[in-house]
């Protein structure tokens, strides 16, 4: 097999389940697009895993067109020399859009991890709504994460016999996460790195901003939402800037000096794990951090047009709100008057990719131990720290060939 990854969200999401079938014996291929260049060669490393290819695709300035093309050339072939038996891809960027029309080209089935997420508008957002339609009709397996997802792709035709109900990737990852910050040397270090988060009587709101979406007059306007929020003394802000320069230098520009607004470096998900559980809210456009903070107990301001993600609006554990500066302000300044809600597991219960992994040996005709599962059971308990505190070179990729030993 062949799990194809490129981003951030990818990595975090896709790892739980390349594991998932490790354990289980089978030999997977981990390719690396390039399209975020510290996702394969820092946080993969983080979680114990190593890039068997990478397409060192990146550049600066890319755009979809670039990224899509430039995949789509070095990773056939790949795929032609070592046809694998299913590719994989996760949710709805360039490169996992571009993994599954490789897959496609070379006749190989494509298995989506997070499919069916929808919003029923192409341009909100723009492009992932197209790739992740697109997916769609290329793949042959599809898990959904949650009913409504299941029902989004039964909607647009898609047979239920490839429809599995799974949970999503990302909130084993969570529950990973949480382990690990149980333990009190980190916890340590932590709040050491981090000592103002639970300083002084405001409460701390975390803020990431970093969707394509959302740049040019949008994130303007996001960033006097934002500095207008400072200036009314009602909360401190934690901004972890995103590696896109077109976002940072805005916030920066806007943002920096405030004495209630503290400005990050780009955060390792451990840290960003410890930050969200030690929040009374969240002002986000990620959709990650939309299935992460309900099960930690936090709100969501999502700063979008529409959420693919509607669980979360529905449940009172998110707030779809225009990017706008003053609607931004008021929405937070409400939210923050509501008691903190109880953790939820609306997005899964930390077992999605023993269930892909099951479904996938089913496909491939393998025995499995464990059948894939179809109906997740009650949400699980809360996040233990949720309930303590309210560069790519420019030669051609490089592929080694990885005996079983190397997954």
């Amino acid at each position: 097999m062949v799990a194809v990854l490129g981003t951030r969200p990818e990595v975090l999401k896709l790892a739980p389940v390349v594991r998932a079938l490790r354990a289980r014996g089978l030999v997977v291929r981990l390719v690396a697009t390039g399209q975020h260049p510290a996702a394969a060669r820092e946080l993969l490393p983080s979680l114990g895993l190593a890039a068997d290819c990478d397409l060192a695709i990146h550049r600066p300035g890319n755009e979809p067109s670039a990224i899509v093309a430039a995949i789509l050339v070095r990773l056939a072939p790949e795929l032609a020399a070592r046809p694998p038996a299913l590719l994989i891809v996760q949710g709805d960027t360039a490169s996992a859009f571009a993994g599954a029309l490789a897959g496609f080209h070379a006749g190989v089935p494509v298995g989506h991890v997070e499919a069916g997420l929808r919003t029923g508008d192409l341009a909100a957002p723009f492009p992932e709504e197209g790739y992740r339609a697109m997916i769609a009709r290329i793949a042959r397996l599809h898990f959904a994460p949650t009913p409504a997802a299941a029902e989004a792709l039964m909607r647009e035709g898609i047979d239920p016999a490839a429809i599995h109900l799974t949970g999503n990737s990302g909130i084993d990852t969570l529950h990973a996460t949480g382990r690990d910050l149980e333990d009190p040397a980190l916890a340590s270090a932590m709040a050491k790195r981090f000592p103002w988060a639970r300083a002084g009587p405001l409460p701390l709101v975390l803020v990431t901003i970093h969707r394509r979406e959302n740049l040019g007059a949008r994130l303007a306007a996001i960033a006097t939402g934002l500095h207008r929020l400072a200036g009314l003394g009602v909360a401190r802000l934690a901004v972890p800037l995103h590696p896109n320069p077109a976002v940072a230098e805005v916030l920066q520009a806007r943002l920096g000096g405030l004495p209630q607004v503290m400005l990050l470096p780009p955060l390792e998900h451990h840290a960003l794990v410890w930050l969200l559980a030690h929040a009374a809210l969240v002002v986000t456009d990620s959709g990650g951090l939309q299935e992460e903070a309900p099960a930690l107990g936090v709100r969501a301001v999502v700063v979008r047009e529409a959420t693919e993600r509607a669980e979360a609006v529905a449940a009172g554990m998110a707030r779809l709100v225009p990017p706008r500066a003053r609607s931004i302000a008021a929405a937070v300044v409400e939210e923050l008057k509501r008691p903190r809600p109880a953790p939820i597991g609306l997005f899964g219960d930390g077992h999605a990719a023993d269930r892909i992994a099951s479904a996938i040996e089913e496909f491939l005709g393998l025995p499995a131990p464990q059948q894939a599962v179809r109906r997740l059971p009650a949400p699980p308990p809360a996040f233990p720290s949720a309930t303590r505190t309210p560069e790519s070179s420019s030669r051609s990729a490089a592929c080694r060939r990885p005996g079983r030993a190397s997954g």
